[in-house]
């Protein structure tokens, strides 16, 4: 009942915050349905699948577009109304704008949402598991999945690596709180992420971090021209961050515990 209480608090927190942001100015439209899209999402969902199982697979693919849902979402409300993203087989998902954000504020506002958003059906979805196991035992076994499975992911997401959600939000602080540190930290990042790929065997991270040390090179013109945040922002930025990602280690303890 307390997380029932719990979500509902959060639905209309994240409501608030997202408000004007939820549908753009079009409405709900479909952006990229061709063959091309379509391919996509079906690999993404195949990879899922294959590695963790059909139940896991419909998890991650879901909690992965309400992720970038929520990037998209903010997107719109810092004025990006091309905003949309695009599912990519092994690697997740990524929310595209043909304009980066203005300023700092904005950057972590749209980074963190991502993560943020997350929280609401990770949290439902551990309320209704009693009852929804009064009713089907299938229904349970997926929202258990789709619980920790969305907290899993969303804390990984949030770890200080470049180029993560987790890596933008603390280069972003330390830019406010230490700015001389801020490229030596971004580089560290980066080589972290890499060594972690490397350590874990995956082709994918690998991949993706080597995206992510190549952004390195285009970062410091479009950072440098950006107004930064207030100490102020910067504090409150500092426990959204910190409050998401325990938020998600909690949520996602059991996945995280079982598969490392």
């Amino acid at each position: 009942m307390l997380l029932l209480v719990g979500c509902v608090f959060l639905c209309a927190l994240m409501y608030l915050t997202l408000r004007g942001g939820l549908v753009g100015e079009r409405g709900l439209t479909v952006v990229g349905m061709d063959v091309e899209g379509i391919g996509l999402g079906f690999l993404a969902f195949a990879a899922a699948a294959w590695y963790f199982g059909p139940l896991y697979g419909v998890a991650i693919v879901i909690s992965v577009m309400i992720h970038e849902f929520g990037h998209v979402a903010a997107f719109r409300i810092a004025g990006h109304d091309d905003a949309r993203f695009r599912l990519i087989p092994l690697m997740g998902g990524v929310a595209i704008s043909d304009t980066p954000p203005e300023t700092q504020a904005d950057d972590f506002f749209i980074t963190i949402m991502g993560p943020a958003i997350c929280l609401v059906p990770m949290i439902l979805a551990y309320a209704l598991m009693e009852p929804a196991a009064l009713i089907s035992y299938t229904a349970y076994d997926f929202l258990w999945v789709f619980a920790i499975t969305t907290g899993a992911l969303n804390f990984f997401n949030l770890l200080p690596f470049w180029p993560l959600d987790g890596g933008r939000c603390v280069r972003i602080l330390c830019d406010t709180f230490i700015p001389r540190a801020t490229g030596f930290l971004t580089m560290a990042m980066s080589a972290g992420f890499a060594a972690a790929a490397v350590a874990l065997e995956s082709m994918a991270l690998t991949f993706f971090a080597l995206m992510g040390a190549a952004s390195l090179f285009t970062w410091s013109d479009m950072h440098v021209h950006r107004k930064g945040l207030t100490v102020g922002q910067g504090f409150t930025a500092l426990g959204a961050y910190l409050f998401t990602m325990a938020a998600h280690f909690w949520g996602g303890f059991a996945f995280l515990i079982h598969y490392l």
